[in-house]
């Protein structure tokens, strides 16, 4: 079948054609003819002088979890209209760069514009489709990328409000309802671009006890059972007096959620604790923290709440050796925010080395995947002021196969073994116990052994990449690894003996278990059901067919830290001779230095505890501000 010819082709077969007759022409003696001129661009070919070729144009460009698609309409000499018409990145986060940097591009007409703080992945996929539009509108996208918004001369400016929260997690986000629906005048600063802080990526669990929803489920529990439980994984190194304060209030808070139109799905295991017993863990129905911080922040802002984005507070103000407010930066210019009480739900620390060194050594994790938001801000504030600051070392750290192997491994059914060569710990332990135990045994990373009955397609990669290792034989094994042939054979012919025993007699691991799921996307990764499934594995596997492989695993992943300033059941900040600093409270991962210690207790107990942290602070916040 004939195929028209295109436009570039035809054009080419022009430009040779011209340039055979100037050099016949040439060749008989006669004036050359001149040079044909150069294509023109769409845009000039609309007219003289015209920056675009007028029209709408689509554009993509890859952002955090897939295509965002762009719509452009262009007039001769301006970008008339930006808008994001489709995408996959996530609501909440997403949403501050949807909606500004189309209208700043506008704005500015240009494409020199600084990404939205927390949001940088989508930002700059709206501004590289927008470039394709412009590219295909033949815009000199060069000169459109070094045009940005006019700077205005930054003006500093004191503000005053009753109340300042400081940071928009879920502990921020409490605490301003709280002092808001206590009739207090109240401002949320945010360093970042976008509501939510930490929260907003957590997986929607709030660990509750008691409530509606688990009677609804036939589930037996009590707000003293959880409580009795966060103290046990405290071993006598957290404050009963604070979480026995906010257990109680648990259920309340739950149900305070529900009444702002958190949607809960129903209870279910925690994540990756699919044999949790009973189960705790009330999920957000869209499987993630918007859930949770996208009917926060409505509520919020209902009462009243004014919200200062990506404004940064640098420094207490101290006055009398009270606490009245703070400095912060934003877009170049110093504010001073005066307030009546200052609450800081600043977040943790996972990204500030110094930081995490000092108060949690045995993490080897310098960044998280909050970046810029997890500096230790609050922290250092507090401290500067003169707050106790108290932190066991731990952290919601674990430890997982990153290589290309990905071999997620909750449950258990493989060996595990150290530089030693020997076993440590019984491997069906929830996954927040290993970490304590790596800590405990001074470790930072352990060999995950499998057999020539498990199939991997990235294990070949991961040899390459020495994050795993394989062999015919034990013995050669464990030379390529460097840990004891003779430690490594004789551990594993023991454990083979438990396997065909059924009983593990060195650490107690069972021969299967049983429990609940939510189903997971293949390999490893989110949800992707709501209905609970039953599981069931069988946890005492021998080692007998060729090849085996040893795979790294090494604590590698923060969620977040533990470590802060010391404060009483109201969030107010305290200092070592037990004194409180007038005007400051704390609340939520910023302050949660007692409520944890070496292991994290369960998916769930964070949300559920900086939330109703927050809310305590925020109505004694709100309380001083009225009195002072």
């Amino acid at each position: 079948m004939h195929k028209p010819m295109n436009g570039n082709k035809a054009l080419s077969l022009l430009l040779a054609l011209l340039l055979a007759l100037s050099l016949a022409a040439c060749a008989a003696g006669e004036t050359p003819a001149p040079s044909p001129t150069p294509a023109a661009t769409p845009a000039e070919e609309e007219g003289a002088g015209a920056l675009f070729a007028p029209g709408t144009y689509t554009g993509s460009a890859m952002g955090m979890h897939g295509l965002v698609t762009v719509e452009v309409t262009f007039a001769e000499d301006r970008i008339e209209s930006v808008a994001v018409v489709e995408h996959s990145e996530t609501a909440g986060i997403s949403d501050p760069a949807i909606a500004r940097i189309p209208a700043e591009i506008v704005e500015a007409q240009g494409l020199g514009l600084d990404a939205v703080a927390g949001a940088t992945f989508t930002s700059e996929a709206i501004l590289d489709a927008v470039a394709d539009c412009a590219e295909q509108a033949g815009a000199d996208v060069d000169a459109l990328k070094a045009k940005g918004l006019t700077e205005e001369d930054a003006q500093d400016e004191t503000i005053e409000t009753e109340v300042l929260v400081v940071g928009s997690g879920i502990a921020g986000l409490s605490a301003a309802i709280e002092a808001a629906d206590a009739g207090a005048e109240v401002l949320l600063i945010e360093k970042m671009g976008t509501v939510g802080g930490a929260s907003i990526t957590c997986g929607g669990e709030v660990i509750g006890a008691g409530t509606a929803l688990q009677k609804a489920q036939g589930i037996e529990d009590s707000e003293e059972a959880l409580i009795q439980y966060w103290i046990e994984k405290g071993e006598g190194h957290v404050n009963e007096e604070l979480l026995t304060a906010y257990g109680l209030q648990s259920t309340e808070t739950i149900e305070w959620m529900q009444e702002m139109g958190v949607d809960f799905l129903g209870v279910t295991t925690s994540s990756s604790y699919y044999w949790q017993d009973p189960m705790r863990c009330h999920k957000t129905r869209d499987l993630s923290g918007t859930g949770l911080i996208l009917p926060m922040e409505a509520r919020a802002r209902e009462l009243g709440v004014e919200f200062m984005m990506e404004t940064a507070a640098t420094e207490l103000l101290m006055e009398d050796g009270a606490v009245a407010g703070v400095l912060a930066e934003n877009s170049g210019r110093t504010l001073t925010i005066r307030a009546g009480a200052t609450v800081l739900a600043t977040g943790g620390y996972a990204n500030n080395k110094e930081l995490m060194m000092q108060y949690a050594p045995q993490i080897p994790i310098y960044a998280n995947a909050m970046g810029a938001a997890n500096q230790g801000d609050g922290l250092i504030m507090a401290r500067d002021a003169g707050a106790e600051i108290v932190s066991g070392g731990g952290a919601i750290a674990l430890a997982l196969d990153m290589g290309p192997t990905r071999l997620f491994e909750p449950y258990g059914v493989y060996l595990y073994f150290d530089q030693n060569g020997e076993r440590f710990m019984d491997e069906s332990v929830y996954w927040f116990e290993r970490t304590r135990i790596l800590m405990e045994n001074d470790m930072t990373s352990y060999y995950m052994l499998i057999d020539g009955k498990t199939q991997n397609d990235g294990l070949a990669a991961a040899v390459e990449q020495g994050t795993a290792f394989t062999a015919d034989t034990l013995e050669e094994l464990a030379e390529q690894i460097g840990v004891p042939a003779e430690a490594l054979v004789n551990t594993v012919n023991t454990y083979n003996g438990y396997c065909a025993a059924g009983v593990d007699e060195a650490f107690g691991k069972p021969a299967h278990k049983e429990g609940k799921m939510l189903p997971r996307a293949a390999g490893g990764g989110g949800n992707v059901g709501t209905e609970l499934e039953d599981v069931a594995y069988d946890l005492l596997n021998p080692y007998d067919t060729p090849p085996y492989s040893a795979i790294k695993v090494t604590l590698n992943s923060s969620s977040g830290t533990f470590g802060g300033p010391r404060v009483n059941v109201d969030g107010q900040v305290l200092r070592a001779d037990n004194s409180v600093i007038v005007g400051l409270y704390a609340a939520g991962e910023v302050a949660n230095g007692e409520l944890f210690y070496k292991e994290y207790p369960c998916s769930g107990s964070a949300t559920q505890l900086y939330s109703t942290m927050g809310r305590f602070a925020g109505r004694a916040a709100a309380a001083e501000a009225a009195a002072r």
